[in-house]
């Protein structure tokens, strides 16, 4: 999961550095620094769920909650911060700092148009679905 992240920031970086507008670079590398922020938080918390659930496998991890209690009142303090950096991370309301209200103009994605707009908040979308299994399986006892 962080490698995905990993590499849509630097997607990100890409973006913005190939719409040749000096606006958009600015505002992608503004980006790319709130997202490497983010990621080292992120991997911190859950290296800090790696070592409470004893794995790095999803598979024991949902088969250790289905003996165990639901994970998500385990982990109950560092269940508030997952979600608030998967909301940073992805980038949703009220955390949408790429594409602030002030902003006159789409930041990153300025020179984007069409089916490479389209297919770049398709990609958005998708990290949002990938840390949400990520959250299920954690927290919510997978496929059980």
């Amino acid at each position: 999961m962080t490698i995905l992240s990993t590499v849509f920031t630097i997607l990100l970086f890409l973006v913005g550095w190939a719409s040749k507008n000096k606006y958009s670079v600015l505002a992608a590398n503004r980006l790319v620094i709130i997202s490497f922020n983010l990621e080292i938080f992120l991997n911190f918390l859950l290296v800090f769920l790696l070592v409470f659930f004893e794995s790095f496998s999803f598979y024991q991890i949902v088969c250790l909650q289905h003996f165990l209690l639901n994970g998500f009142f385990l982990c109950l303090p560092i269940v508030p911060l997952l979600i608030l950096s998967f909301l940073l991370e992805t980038g949703r309301i009220p955390f949408d700092l790429g594409e602030a209200e002030s902003e006159l103009i789409a930041g990153h994605t300025t020179e984007l148009g069409g089916f490479f707009f389209a297919l770049f908040y398709l990609g958005e979308y998708f990290h949002l679905y990938c840390f949400s299994t990520v959250f299920t399986l954690l927290f919510f006892n997978g496929w059980m």
